[in-house]
C-alpha cells in the first residue's frame, strides 16, 4: 500500500511517497552499504576499509564469514563473528565486548575536559574568547574519543555451534544486506545506537552499517543482540530457538 504526502518547502510543492509495508528502512537513521574486495593487492591483506577503530579492536585480524557489531552511544560496544576452524570441519561463535567502558570514558573525559561557561558569561565575553572555547571543546572531544578507544579492554568468549545455525545466520545476513533499501529522508538523531552487518561473499566483503535500523535490519539486529545477551548469560547458545527465529528472514 502506498501513501502520498504533499507538503511545501521554500515555496515549492514537494510530493513524497511513503510505503506502509515491504519497506526495509523508513524513519531510521543514516546508513552506508559497501561491497568491496575482501583481499587487497600484494601484501596488504584483508580489506578493513569498512571497519571503524573499535570494530578493528574486535575484528581486526581478518574478515569472518559473519560479523555483527553493536555500538550504543553511552555503553560499551559488543558483537560477534562466526569462524570456521583451520580444517574447515566446525564453526565457532566468538562473542566480543568492551568490559571497561565506564572507566575508559571517565579517564578520557578527565584528561580532556570540556570548558563550561554560564549564560551570564556568554553575554559578557568577546567573540574571540567564545570561539576559542568552542575550538578547545571541539578538539578535546576528538582527543577524548581517541583516548577512550585506546583504553578499551576487549573480552572474548567462544562457543562451538552447528553447521545449520552458522549457515542459516549467514544466509539471513546476506539476504538483509542484499535486499536493503532505504526510503524517504533520514531524521536527525543525535544518539541511539548503530549496528553493522558484514559477510564475506566469495571474493567480496559486504557490509551494512545503520544508525537506528528499522524493518528487516531491526529484526536481524534484535536477533543478534539476543544471541549475545542470552549466550553470555547462560554460557550456551540456544540454537534450536535461534534456528526457528531465523526462518523469518
Amino acid at each position: 500500500m502506498k501513501k502520498i504526502l504533499i507538503f511545501f518547502l521554500g515555496g515549492e510543492l514537494l510530493i513524497s511517497y511513503t510505503y506502509s509495508q515491504n519497506v526495509d528502512h523508513l524513519g531510521g537513521g543514516r546508513f552506508s552499504k559497501n561491497i568491496e574486495y575482501n583481499l587487497l593487492w600484494l601484501e596488504a591483506g584483508y580489506n578493513f576499509n569498512s571497519k571503524g577503530e573499535v570494530e578493528k579492536l574486535f575484528f581486526g585480524d581478518f574478515n569472518a564469514p559473519v560479523e555483527f557489531f553493536y555500538a550504543p552511544s553511552f555503553e560499551g560496544a559488543s558483537g560477534f563473528r562466526i569462524v570456521r576452524d583451520t580444517l574447515e570441519k566446525s564453526y565457532t561463535l566468538e562473542i566480543k565486548f568492551v568490559s571497561n567502558f565506564k572507566e575508559a570514558d571517565e579517564e578520557s573525559s578527565k584528561k580532556y575536559p570540556l570548558a563550561g561557561i554560564s549564560a551570564d558569561q556568554m553575554l559578557s565575553i568577546s567573540k574571540v574568547v567564545s570561539d576559542s572555547i568552542r575550538d578547545l571543546n571541539r578538539n578535546n572531544m576528538i582527543k577524548a574519543h581517541e583516548k577512550r578507544n585506546q583504553l578499551f579492554k576487549i573480552e572474548s568468549r567462544s562457543f562451538p555451534i552447528s553447521d545449520l545455525f552458522a549457515e542459516k545466520l549467514y544466509k539471513a545476513m546476506v539476504s538483509v544486506i542484499d535486499n536493503f533499501k532505504a526510503r524517504g529522508v533520514p531524521p536527525f538523531i543525535s544518539d541511539g545506537y548503530s549496528v553493522t552487518f558484514r559477510n564475506v561473499v566469495e571474493d567480496e566483503v559486504w557490509s551494512l552499517k545503520i544508525h537506528m535500523p528499522t524493518g528487516s535490519a531491526l529484526k536481524l539486529s534484535d536477533f543478534c543482540r539476543k544471541v549475545i545477551e542470552e549466550t553470555l548469560a547462560t554460557g550456551n547458545p540456544d540454537e534450536s530457538s535461534y534456528i526457528k527465529l531465523l526462518d523469518v528472514f
